[in-house]
């Protein structure tokens, strides 16, 4: 339920899984088999690197302006592109806005008849109450954030809302409330029109082996997880996994029992220990025809469409919110790199497709 890579504006933080081939490049000076790394290669993330290595396969010209952020100015034929990981200026100013702010998201897809869970601006009065009422549980987030930041889900008391209304307006001056809607997070990634990868993510969680405390085996599966991802992904032991945890009838200090299963976050989000699993082949037609329709709907050639899902080999769905700047490097053995840069310089794609 919430976006990847790392904004041109500086705040976003990773939110991927991502495979140590990805965080190391690829054999050779010239990335697999293409020109030389330009300068700052070695010094931008996986999302820069994945965007890169294509472009230098095809021989298209790349100067990284902005290592940090994935700045690039990609060059080819006469012709210069810029982009900041997966975000060009193909897009437009408008669809990057609509995207940004949630509660314009969910107007142009309700506009669009794309369907949204029922949700409202927090006012922080009874009407926030009246609405926890008749949902019976909310999902609270900043109206702008990124990466899970801020976000409660599962909330069911007045209390926790109020608590989740004050996490989230640490990030964003206004706060979406939003009907809680049980099943998978799937992300859709479009491009060009187009459903090129789709994932499952998954909260973190962790598995007992009848000695080791909870939080110990959240540190222990924190661990893991940045090693497995370059130090992309971990899971905080912040009060939103303690919450998390004491929802769930337990304490950090508890022994889970040998193989039971315990989830100490409630969102997906990657960054925070999260996983992703490719599920691209398994869609049902109506779940890629609804994120294709996102992306009509905002008009923007690349998109990251979080849905809430019943079942992957179902048609229900509900729009959760759309990225701008999708982690192109998340979604192996997809060519996510590849149907971006056919976006950028469509001349390059023959014989790829």
């Amino acid at each position: 339920m919430a976006g990847d890579g790392s904004r041109h504006s500086g705040g976003r933080r990773p939110a991927t899984a991502l495979r140590p081939g990805h965080l190391t490049g690829l054999s050779g000076p010239g990335g697999s088999g293409g020109a030389a790394r330009p300068t700052g290669y070695q010094a931008t993330n996986a999302y820069t690197r994945i965007i890169v290595d294509e472009a230098l396969r095809r021989e298209i010209s790349v100067e990284i302006t902005d290592p940090g952020r994935g700045g690039l100015v990609l060059r080819y034929g006469g012709r210069a592109v810029r982009s900041y990981e997966s975000l060009s200026e193909l897009t437009s100013a408008v669809a990057f806005r609509i995207c940004d702010d949630k509660r314009l998201t969910r107007e142009v897809l309700e506009r669009a008849g794309i369907p949204v869970p029922p949700g409202r601006t927090a006012t922080g009065d009874e009407r926030d109450l009246a609405f926890l009422a008749e949902h019976g549980e909310l999902v609270v987030k900043p109206a702008q954030g990124e990466g899970g930041e801020g976000v409660t889900v599962g909330v069911t008391t007045a209390e926790e809302l109020g608590v989740a209304r004050e996490l989230a307006q640490q990030c964003s001056t206004d706060v979406l409330l939003e009907r809680f809607c049980a099943g998978d997070d799937l992300r859709v990634v479009v491009i060009g029109g187009e459903v090129v990868a789709a994932s499952v993510r998954r909260p973190a969680t962790v598995v007992g082996d009848g000695r080791s405390t909870i939080g110990e085996l959240i540190e222990g599966r924190s661990r893991v997880r940045a090693q497995e991802t370059g130090g992309a992904s971990r899971i905080p032991l912040d009060e939103t996994t303690r919450w998390v945890v004491e929802k769930a009838g337990r304490r950090l200090g508890d022994v889970l029992d040998d193989g039971a299963e315990l989830r100490v976050r409630r969102t997906a989000n990657l960054h925070t220990g999260g996983t992703i699993h490719d599920v691209t082949g398994q869609l049902h037609p109506a779940l890629a025809h609804g994120a294709v329709a996102v992306a009509a709907a905002i008009d923007i050639p690349v998109v990251g469409v979080d849905l809430a899902i019943e079942a992957l080999d179902r048609p229900e769905f509900v729009v959760i919110e759309a990225n701008e700047q999708p982690g192109l490097a998340n979604h192996e053995p997809q060519p996510t790199a590849e149907r971006f840069i056919d976006l950028l310089f469509p001349e390059t794609a023959d014989g790829r497709r």
